[in-house]
């Protein structure tokens, strides 16, 4: 049975495949060392992570596309409930207030399309990483993209790169992403397989195009048009 997790918006989706990169990934995060997921949008690299942090039974905080060392600083401050004594919301006295709230309580931090990293940001996240019982995991589209943090994850042991779904499991979360989004049409095989041939194996975009076909502006008769509903889905996956 594929397991079976909440997604944000209440549309419960299973879990496909990738069973060899579970077990793979659930291994590195027992070890406690910083782990780096890449791949395409929508591929899905953070469903995978949350899934062997689940299997894992970490406990974890996501934070989405911190610009900066101070935003990161301040967004963990806030999920951590953790003020620093002197009651000022600098760099400089987040940090230890942050450290401190993670050794009372160690975590897994996830950091979700990171923007190239500098140097103290770099710095800051080597610390936590020591902290006994934390962890780091980034999700990324590429290496590239990771500027200083490179020097974090640089070890290919850690290092996991999803590629597409095969097409029978790409078929297989199709359908329940349709039974999933309330898909009932006459059309429903065509759409199939229109979805599939423009997906190229890619998750997040066979979910996302089945959601859209759920809206009325999609829809004509019994039909569903696919080439609208493409270029949005499309659009979306670029921003």
């Amino acid at each position: 049975m594929p397991d079976r997790v909440p997604e944000p918006n209440g549309i419960e989706v299973p879990f496909f495949g990738r069973r060899a990169e579970l077990k793979a990934l659930a291994g590195a995060l027992a070890e406690g060392q910083p782990i780096l997921v890449t791949g395409a949008a929508g591929i899905g690299k953070s469903r995978l992570i949350r899934e062997a942090l689940a299997a894992a039974g970490r406990r974890f905080i996501a934070v989405e596309r911190p610009a900066a060392l101070h935003d990161l600083l301040a967004d963990l401050s806030g999920r951590l409930a953790c003020r620093p004594a002197s009651g000022r919301t600098t760099s400089m006295a987040l940090k230890p207030a942050i450290a401190e709230a993670l050794q009372r309580q160690p975590l897994c931090l996830l950091v979700e399309g990171p923007a190239p990293g500098d140097a103290r940001t770099y710095r800051f996240l080597q610390e936590l990483s020591y902290i006994p019982g934390a962890g780091l995991v980034v999700a990324s589209r590429g290496t590239e993209a990771l500027g200083h943090l490179r020097k974090l994850l640089w070890d290919p042991r850690r290092r996991f790169e999803l590629g597409p779904l095969p097409r029978r499991e790409s078929l297989a979360l199709f359908k329940a992403a349709a039974r999933a989004c309330a898909l009932h049409s006459g059309a429903l095989d065509e759409f199939g397989a229109q979805v599939l041939a423009a997906a190229h194996g890619n998750p997040g975009q066979i979910v996302a195009m089945c959601r859209l076909a759920g809206r009325p502006e999609y829809r004509s008769g019994g039909h569903i048009r696919f080439f609208p509903l493409r270029i949005d889905a499309l659009a979306a996956s670029l921003r």
